[in-house]
């Protein structure tokens, strides 16, 4: 009877695979405890370690099978590394299926989306089957379509055991970034009340308080594509980095760059002040990706010395 009941857990995913196939919707299969007393862990577990060493050999399969994904609810203590050591998959396969930019946003109470198969998964409206094939060496038709399982009515491109470029992963972990001023954070990411209107708002950065005047400096290496006056932001540079990440410094006394301007990391950009909606001097700070703003509480900066 315990053998029975093994092989049914074992042949679980298969089934619910083959089902999302035939009838077009992902199929998520739930983890609930990241130990050997969990068979879908067990699972994945071992798929992982499969494809693992299949990239350690540098082999690849002739036709790879159908990617399972799973879901599992960080416990109290757990993040992203605790995932990585207890299920062999890596920060390229986690991140880009789950959608993240950071992954200082992977930690308690969140759920994240596991594949039993290493790789990076694309947003199909980006990019193609064709452009993937071509830059990671790989037969088109092992590239797989999948129902984004974070975003309902989205679909992504599934690239098995191909990993991120050194820059890439490095953005990932946060450390690309530098603080572009010492201050005292008076506020942060996320819904706050706004002093003006005393009403519940989201703001899409962090404050950081400092004497006015005082130097605000390129968070990253990048080009100047906006230098000028903003409503709200008042004096405002925005500054263009790789792979679609832009960094939004406001309330500038002075801007010392100009518009087109190719600038170093740690350069002086301006000076702290009060222009613009402020109630004291102080820099209104902002990564956005792709225009989409992200939470700079969950990078960890590198520090300036000024």
């Amino acid at each position: 009877m315990k053998r029975f009941i093994y092989i049914t857990a074992l042949l679980i995913p298969i089934f619910l695979t083959l089902y999302s196939n035939i009838f077009g919707a992902l199929t998520i299969i739930k983890i609930d405890e990241l130990n050997y007393n969990d068979k879908n862990y067990i699972n994945l577990l071992d798929k992982c370690v499969e494809s693992k060493n299949r990239i350690i050999k540098n082999e690849r399969l002739e036709k790879y099978p159908p990617v399972n994904i799973y879901s599992y609810i960080l416990k109290p203590y757990e993040d992203i590394w605790t995932i990585i050591a207890k299920t062999s998959l890596n920060i390229d396969t986690i991140a880009t299926l789950n959608r993240i930019d950071f992954i200082g946003s992977i930690k308690e109470g969140v759920t994240v989306f596991l594949p039993d198969i290493l790789g990076l998964f694309f947003d199909s409206g980006l990019t193609t089957r064709e452009e993937l094939a071509k830059k990671y060496g790989i037969k088109i038709d092992n590239i797989q379509k999948i129902e984004d399982p974070k975003n309902s009515g989205k679909e992504l491109y599934f690239v098995p055991e191909v990993k991120l470029s050194f820059l890439q992963r490095t953005y990932l972990t946060g450390v690309v970034f530098h603080s572009p001023l010492m201050g005292i954070e008076t506020s942060k990411f996320g819904k706050r009340i706004d002093p003006f209107i005393n009403e519940v708002t989201f703001h899409g950065g962090v404050d950081i308080a400092a004497p006015e005047g005082k130097s605000v400096r390129a968070a990253r290496q990048g080009k100047v594509v906006y230098a000028g006056k903003s409503d709200g932001y008042g004096n405002l540079v925005i500054i263009q980095h790789e792979l679609g990440y832009y960094t939004l410094y406001g309330h500038l006394k002075e801007i010392k760059v100009e518009k087109g301007d190719l600038v170093e990391t740690g350069q002086e950009i301006g000076t702290v002040g009060t222009t613009g909606r402020t109630t004291g001097p102080h820099l209104h700070f902002e990564i956005r990706r792709y225009n989409k703003k992200l939470n700079p509480d969950n990078i960890p900066f590198l520090l300036q010395h000024q």
